[in-house]
């Protein structure tokens, strides 16, 4: 599922904040997990073990460029 304007507004307004928070509620709905929590999105989202274990480990590196995709294509690996 891809995210709309109202979804990625969010994501942006809530990532400077908390941005693991953010990514949660973008990622529940492209996954469409809604009472999934971050690992299990992490997991979910299907990437190589290094950006996995980089997410999981809330590496801002890791968390700016899935927030760029998300905000960019709405999507996951799409």
């Amino acid at each position: 599922m891809r995210l709309g304007k109202r979804h990625v507004e969010a994501l942006l307004a809530g990532y400077d904040t908390d941005p693991v928070e953010a990514l949660t509620q973008a990622l529940r709905h492209v996954l469409q997990a809604p009472d999934a929590e971050w690992a299990q999105l992490v997991v979910l989202c299907g990437f190589l073990p290094g950006r996995t274990a980089a997410l999981a480990a809330h590496d801002v590196r890791a968390l700016d460029e899935l927030a760029a995709e998300l905000n960019e294509m709405r999507a996951i690996g799409s």
